[in-house]
Parts: C-alpha cells; structure tokens; sequence
C-alpha cells in the first residue's frame, strides 16, 4: 500500500483549491500512490468565515474530485466544512475509486472552530485492501484516548489533516509540539501515523508545514519542510 500526505497551501477560493486538488491527484496518479490525504478544510481554505461557505458548491467540488478520484485510481481524503442534519462540522471526506465515500467529523474542536462547527462524536474506521485506517482533524492529535480506540478498532494507520495557522511567532513557537504529538500517538499505540499540514499564509495566519509520515516505532520516515508545497509517500 502506498499511502501519501499532501502539503498544500490554502486559500479562501474553492476553484483555485480545486486546481490544487486537481493537480496532486494527478502527481499522485503518476507516482502509484493509492491513498492521498489533504489538509483540513482544504476545499475551502480553514482561516475564515465558514458562515459564507456556499454548501451547494462544496458538494459540487466534491462530486468533480470523486469523478477525478475514480478516473485517476487514486484513493483521497479530503477536508472541508460539511452540514449533515442542518448542522455544521469541521469534515474528512474519505473518497474511494469505487464511488464509495464515508465521513468523519473533528472531535476536538478549537476556540475557532467552536465558532462554526458542532462536534463530531464517532471515530471513523475504513478499509482499503488489506488494511485498515482512522482518521483524526489537527487538534484531535493531542487526544491519546481517541488515537487507542482507533487502535483497539484494528487500524493499522492514522492519518491526520491539519490546518496549523497561527500568528508568525507562535507558529515557530508551536513547530515542536506539533511535530512531536504525531510521533508520540504512533509509539503508544504501535502503528503508522500519516499528518498532512497546509503550509503557506492566509488572512495574516501562517501554518509551516512539517507533514509527517512516521512509522509503528516513532521513526520519522518522511518530513515536509516550512516552505513548498510537496507529497510523501511511503510503502505502508
């Protein structure tokens, strides 16, 4: 299995998001990967007012990358705000090659996201192959519990989509935490972690990159640097 992270930049125009989306599939595609996994809320961009979100054409976005999905043969994740039951939530869209796509809502919301989303309530578990997978938003990372159930559920990887933006100081600040929470959910439950942090400025907030791919015993196998935009990969 193949499996990669994303580290894109976001911004608050879902076209221009989906061009980026559009064009890492595609990389995706060339290099085999099976499974790609994006920021949070990277269809929409994560420093805003999610209030202006147009929902029909977030569902529009999601059925063009669905089209690209089964066309390019490569399995995604992706981040957006999503209302199921006329709520709000900060949202993973897990979309598969066979049209089958399933969800998972942030658990662990911030201030910010208190705002505008209610909180999920269920961990989420899904196959692909011979493997199976659980799926944690930015702040869900510091929460070990949630990180030990997807362990006791029988996952073999966690991938996790943030969305670290911050003032400029504490973004540099926050670098350390951010890279060591990842590898500490690997070694305590014994499995691979797979982090896709968006990179790059928006409305002043900054997020430094730094995805990961760490393996079962905490080595750090790949790690984005503070600056591009890139994929990692890694046989799983």
């Amino acid at each position: 299995m193949k499996a990669a992270v994303a580290q894109v930049k976001l911004c608050n125009d879902i076209g221009a998001n989906l061009i980026t989306l559009s064009k890492y599939i595609l990389q995706a595609s060339k290099e085999d990967i099976d499974l790609l996994c994006f920021p949070e809320c990277n269809i929409t961009g994560y420093v805003r007012d999610f209030t202006d979100v147009n929902q029909n054409e977030v569902k529009e976005t999601l059925n063009i990358i669905q089209k690209q999905v089964t066309h390019s043969g490569v399995n995604v994740i992706v981040g957006a705000p999503y209302f199921e039951r006329k709520k709000r939530f900060n949202t993973a869209i897990v979309m598969l090659t066979n049209g089958k796509r399933q969800i998972y809502h942030k658990i662990n919301l911030t201030s910010s996201d208190e705002a505008y989303f209610k909180k999920g309530k269920e961990p989420l578990i899904f196959q692909l192959g011979d493997a199976k997978f659980g799926v944690l938003i930015c702040r869900d990372q510091n929460d070990s519990m949630l990180a030990h159930e997807y362990k006791a559920l029988g996952a073999d990887a966690i991938f996790i989509l943030s969305a670290h933006f911050y003032d400029p100081i504490e973004a540099i600040q926050k670098i350390n935490k951010n890279r060591a929470l990842p590898i500490a959910r690997a070694v305590e439950n014994n499995l691979w972690v797979l982090k896709a942090n968006a990179v790059g400025s928006s409305n002043e907030k900054i997020s430094l990159g730094g995805s990961l791919i760490i393996d079962p015993n905490g080595f750090v196998i790949h790690e984005g640097n503070t600056i591009n935009e890139l994929i990692l990969s890694y046989e799983i």
